[in-house]
């Protein structure tokens, strides 16, 4: 399903999650984010060429498929790692999370130096995973991602940006 037709596009351009590098002199480096939450996902997936689908639901995959950085050369992690994963819940459909849904899908958690994405195997969460072509692909990069657990709180967001209700980035735009 083509979630595009179902948004109201907000009029503000989406961005992605941005990630700041510091490097210190010597061996210190920080991460920093910035914030980045369901709303922003939202935004960007209504603003986006590509297709989402919003599924509230258990995402299941292989952790120990999950990139570790490398104890001897921490910049060695690898950029991109795609895990196969299957996602069961409620698709967003119409005014609701109501069509239920059990498909599989393509895990990529992206890799920044020694920071990497994180989702656990198992838990509930509210994803918005791009369809590109056949796969449905939740990402998940060095400063949150696609997948949000599923609380009440993330689905009022989603709902409400959903149905044109106030749908308020993390980060204002």
């Amino acid at each position: 399903m083509d979630l595009r037709a179902c948004f109201r596009p907000a009029g503000i351009g989406a961005a992605l999650t941005t990630c700041i590098l510091t490097v210190a002199t010597g061996p210190a480096l920080a991460l920093s984010c910035l914030p980045w939450g369901p709303a922003d996902a939202y935004l960007h997936a209504a603003n986006s060429d590509s297709v989402y689908n919003v599924i509230a639901g258990e995402l299941r995959f292989d952790e120990s498929l999950l990139p570790k950085p490398h104890s001897g050369n921490l910049n060695d992690t690898p950029p991109l790692t795609r895990i196969p994963a299957q996602l069961s819940g409620k698709m967003l459909d119409g005014k609701y999370f109501s069509t239920r849904v059990s498909v599989p899908a393509v895990v990529e958690v992206e890799c920044l130096g020694p920071w990497c994405g994180g989702l656990k195997s198992g838990a509930d969460y509210v994803v918005f995973a791009e369809q590109r072509g056949q796969e449905l692909v939740v990402r998940a990069n060095t400063c949150g991602g696609f997948a949000f657990d599923d609380t009440s709180n993330v689905r009022r967001q989603v709902l409400d940006c959903h149905h044109g209700k106030a749908c308020e980035p993390a980060m204002p735009r």
